[in-house]
């Protein structure tokens, strides 16, 4: 098997952290409502009731909406030669930033959530100069 690139490992990483970052608010919802009703809400009408529970839902769904054009600049990037070191930082870069977002919105601290928020689109747009020259 062939070693990942440092931009491709770290986009894996990313991927999979943010497949994990689902486990927290579905965990309580399990302990809260029962694994039966938990499995069987495909309505999404059950509610968890923490608020730290809700804040790890949105922050997945965050993770999930911002690691579409994450990956397409990863890949493109790869694609088109862009030197995979400085690739591989820049990718290492946005998984901390995202690792810290979900910690800091589990947290509930807004203004330091949307500064690390800002700095991982700062590392999107950086790669994307990258790509584009």
């Amino acid at each position: 098997m062939t070693e990942l690139s440092p931009d491709l490992f770290w986009l894996t990483a990313t991927a999979v952290m943010t497949m994990l970052m689902w486990a927290p608010h579905i965990v309580w919802l399990i302990l809260q409502e029962g694994l039966g009703p938990a499995l069987m809400d495909r309505n999404h009408t059950l509610e968890v009731t923490p608020l730290w529970a809700k804040r790890a839902q949105k922050a997945h769904t965050n993770a999930t909406d911002n690691l579409a054009a994450f990956a397409i600049l990863v890949v493109v990037a790869h694609l088109s030669g862009v030197d995979s070191a400085i690739m591989g930082q820049l990718a290492m870069y946005y998984f901390i930033l995202r690792a810290a977002h979900f910690v800091v919105y589990l947290f509930g601290l807004p203004v330091l959530r949307t500064a690390i928020y800002l700095a991982s689109i700062g590392v999107e747009i950086v790669i994307a100069m990258h790509i584009l020259g």
